[in-house]
């Protein structure tokens, strides 16, 4: 059976976020549910495979490597947080797609685990502050097989009382850095512009927070919806890995715009031909541009 082009995926994936959009903008109106044990379970499964590790080497001190998380919204695309691709934080961020590899598997060990794929471009807005604008999408050398695309929610912002769960390498309740595990449902309890005086957190306005912790190693993971399946926001930052509240994520209806240039800088990439060398060193791999 012929496989989808590359280029069809894409399409097809940017497709199904406009299809949902224009529900919403129809009238559609996003129900509150209670979520149930089932409804998590199909979530986790759903995205066990569309959630990766990113890798970020310094390039001044190349043993220094920053593992964060990232989602898969297009063969040769993910969502990630700016942070985690930044060489500066409180400087100027400055994002080197070169030092970027992206690795798979429950377990990931970027030190001595072969990367599936590496960054040719990162997109993530402008200006020089992360706060309320921690959101970067790569895109990658090649398509990574065998891995589920997972869809944003680019048209309605998360709410209050809305119900997600994050996915990422920072090993749930243990906090193992490296092995992929889905935190525990959590709760949204404001979105910005705010500031919580219970917990502490003081959100932007593309920001909301959410009750349940995350640690190191999931920044940069989706949150999931629990009810539709789509990824509403990226891990920002937090405060302790087990207290409740303070923990801020980047929404991904906010960059709406953004989104669309990733798609398309995505789809351009796929295009560029890629072939292998003559059998004799299989290994080997040439893009022409």
């Amino acid at each position: 059976m012929t496989q989808p082009s590359r280029h069809a995926l894409l399409s097809k994936a940017f497709t199904l976020v406009v299809a949902l959009g224009a529900l919403t903008g129809a009238g559609c109106v996003r129900r509150q549910q209670t979520p149930d044990d089932r409804m998590l379970r199909a979530v986790e499964q759903e995205a066990s495979s569309g959630v990766v590790a990113i890798a970020t080497t310094m390039a001044d001190s190349p043993s220094h490597i920053t593992l964060c998380s990232g989602a898969l919204v297009a063969p040769n695309l993910v969502l990630t947080a700016r942070h985690c691709v930044s060489r500066a934080v409180t400087a100027t961020p400055s994002c080197d797609a070169s030092a970027i590899a992206v690795y798979t598997g429950s377990h990931v060990r970027p030190d001595v685990d072969v990367p599936v794929a590496r960054a040719v471009r990162t997109l993530h807005p402008t200006g020089q502050v992360l706060c309320d604008s921690d959101v970067a999408f790569l895109v990658l050398d090649r398509p990574i097989p065998n891995a589920t695309i997972l869809s944003m929610r680019l048209t309605a912002p998360v709410e209050a009382g809305d119900v997600v769960v994050p996915v990422g390498f920072g090993g749930g309740p243990s906090n193992v850095v490296g092995r992929k595990v889905a935190r525990q449902m959590s709760t949204v309890l404001a979105t910005g512009p705010s500031a919580n005086a219970a917990t502490g957190a003081v959100l932007g306005p593309r920001e909301f927070e959410v009750d349940r912790a995350t640690c190191r190693g999931d920044s940069g993971g989706p949150a999931i919806d629990v009810i539709s399946g789509e990824i509403v926001g990226v891990v920002s930052r937090g405060g302790s890995c087990s207290a409740n509240g303070n923990h801020v994520y980047t929404r991904v209806d906010a960059y709406s715009r953004l989104a669309t240039a990733a798609f398309s800088a995505a789809d351009k990439e796929s295009n560029v031909a890629v072939r292998d060398v003559p059998k004799g060193d299989p290994s080997e791999r040439r893009a022409t541009r």
